[in-house]
């Protein structure tokens, strides 16, 4: 968690400081609309739009893991419950008073 954290803040830091320093004026054109600005911020804002598809991406697959983890805590809270252990205890504690 802490590597990502700061492998995440380097690149932001060296992909701000690359915006920076490219700061020629260029034109291109994005399906179909014309677009002016500087290669470095255009290049950033590709960077982010990456990112942001990248993650939503990531969702629908973060989501079933949970929902599998979720259902796998539920059998084995159920299996605990249901144990042979347990009702060994359970007959044997009323026949020990």
């Amino acid at each position: 968690m802490i590597f990502t954290l700061i492998l995440t803040i380097a690149v932001t830091i060296v992909a701000v400081m690359f915006s920076l320093e490219n700061t020629t004026m260029i034109h291109m054109t994005f399906f179909g609309y014309p677009v002016d600005g500087s290669s470095g911020l255009l290049m950033l804002i590709a960077l982010g739009v990456g990112v942001l598809v990248g993650v939503i991406l990531m969702v629908p697959s973060l989501i079933g893991r949970s929902w599998a983890l979720m259902r796998h805590k539920r059998k084995l809270a159920e299996l605990e419950q249901n144990s042979p252990k347990r009702i060994v205890k359970k007959k044997q504690s009323p026949s020990s008073s």
